[in-house]
C-alpha cells in the first residue's frame, strides 16, 4: 500500500509540472499540432504541358491561430522553379523565400486566420496532361493539398477576315452648304451663270454650287479621288472651236481661264472622328493651291484622269469641297451653251 501511494504522488507531481510549464511559457498549440488550410487554389498563367516560365499565384485560407515558420509548396511532376516567392497574410508578414526544382518556400511571421497568398515564382509544367498534386507542409504547422491541371493545349486560335470596302459620293451641292462626311448626293450640275469680264465666276459665290466629294474605305494604303474633263475647257456645244481653255493659273477678271481647285478654307476638308481616326485627306497638285470662293488659284483640267485629293490610309467619311471657277476676256465669242463634263473616280489601294 505504501509503494502504491508513492507512485501516485510522483505522477501527480509530474502532471502538475507540465501544467505549470504550459501556463508559464504560453504554449501555442498551432506551433506543435498541424492545422489544415482550406480554400486552396493556384491561378497559373498557362496550363499547357511543358509550358515554361509559368507564373503561379497561390491562395489558401488559414484557420484560427497564430503561425510562424516555413510554408512549403511541393508540386508533383513540375520542374524548373525560379523566382523569389513572397506573399501576404492576415496580421503578420510573409518573408521572401526560396525555390527548389519543384518547391516554393516562404516564411510566415505571426500570421493569423484568413487568406494567405504565395506568389512571385515560376516553373515548367509537366510533360504529361492530367491532375497534379500540390502539398502544403512546413514548420509553421500548416498542412493541406490540392490539385492543378495540365492539358496538351490551352489555347484556341481565333481567325476572321474583312472584305475590302470602298464607298464614294460626288456631286453638286448648294452654295454655303457644309460639305462634310454626311454628304450623300451624286451627280448634278454646277451652273456658273452668265460670265462677264468684270468678275471671276466661282463656286460658293453668287449662289453658284460647289462639288462635294466623300469617300470611306478600309484600304490600307489609302484612296485617291481623280477627275477627267471631257473637253479640257468650257466649250460651246454648237461651235466646238469656241472655248475657254483650262490652265493652271490664278484667275483674274478680264482674262480667260477655267479650272478646278480643292478648298483650302477651314471646314473644306476633313474626316469623321473614328477610332482609329484614319488618314486625313490631302489635296494634290495642281489643285492644292489656296482656294476659296474669293481666292482663285485653279489647276488645269485635262482629258486624262488626274488626282485631286487622296489619303495615305483607311479613312471613314473623308471629304473635300471642290470649287469650279471661270473667267473671260472681252473677245470670247458669245454663246449660251458653254459646257464641260467632269468625271470623278475613286480608287482604293488595298
Amino acid at each position: 500500500m505504501f509503494i502504491s501511494f508513492i507512485r501516485k504522488t510522483t505522477v501527480a507531481k509530474a502532471l502538475t509540472a507540465v501544467i505549470l510549464f504550459i501556463v508559464v511559457f504560453g504554449f501555442d498549440a498551432s506551433s506543435v499540432f498541424a492545422a489544415t488550410v482550406t480554400g486552396m487554389s493556384d491561378v497559373m498563367s498557362r496550363v499547357q504541358t511543358s509550358a515554361t516560365s509559368v507564373t503561379h499565384s497561390v491562395s489558401m485560407t488559414v484557420p484560427s491561430g497564430t503561425y510562424s515558420g516555413t510554408v512549403i509548396l511541393t508540386y508533383t511532376n513540375f520542374s524548373g522553379f525560379a523566382g523569389t516567392p513572397t506573399g501576404t497574410c492576415v496580421g503578420g508578414t510573409v518573408g521572401s523565400g526560396t525555390v527548389g526544382s519543384n518547391t516554393a518556400t516562404v516564411t510566415l511571421t505571426s500570421c493569423t486566420a484568413g487568406t494567405l497568398t504565395i506568389t512571385s515564382f515560376t516553373g515548367t509544367n509537366p510533360a504529361g496532361a492530367g491532375s497534379n498534386l500540390v502539398t502544403v507542409t512546413g514548420a509553421a504547422g500548416l498542412t493541406g493539398s490540392f490539385a492543378v491541371t495540365t492539358v496538351t493545349s490551352d489555347q484556341v486560335s481565333i481567325t476572321a477576315s474583312i472584305d475590302p470596302s470602298i464607298t464614294f459620293n460626288v456631286g453638286s451641292q448648294a452654295s454655303a452648304t457644309a460639305c462634310d462626311g454626311t454628304f450623300s448626293g451624286n451627280g448634278g450640275t454646277v451652273g456658273l451663270g452668265t460670265l462677264t469680264t468684270g468678275a471671276v465666276a466661282s463656286s460658293d459665290a453668287s449662289s453658284v454650287p460647289h462639288i462635294c466629294s466623300r469617300i470611306t474605305t478600309n484600304a490600307g494604303s489609302g484612296a485617291a479621288v481623280s477627275v477627267k474633263s471631257l473637253n479640257a475647257a468650257l466649250q460651246s456645244v454648237a461651235v466646238s472651236g469656241d472655248k475657254i481653255n483650262s490652265a493652271t493659273a490664278t484667275l483674274a477678271a478680264g482674262t480667260s481661264g477655267y479650272g478646278l481647285c480643292a478648298g483650302s478654307a477651314g471646314g473644306d476638308s476633313g474626316k469623321d472622328v473614328t477610332t482609329p481616326v484614319g488618314a486625313s485627306p490631302a489635296a494634290v497638285s495642281p489643285f492644292n493651291s489656296a482656294c476659296t470662293s474669293a481666292v482663285h488659284n485653279v489647276g488645269a483640267l485635262t482629258t486624262s484622269a488626274q488626282n485631286v485629293w487622296n489619303t495615305t490610309g483607311a479613312v471613314a467619311n473623308g471629304f473635300f469641297r471642290l470649287y469650279v471657277k471661270a473667267a473671260i476676256s472681252g473677245t470670247v465669242p458669245a454663246h449660251t451653251d458653254y459646257a464641260d463634263t467632269l468625271t470623278f473616280i475613286a480608287t482604293g489601294t488595298f
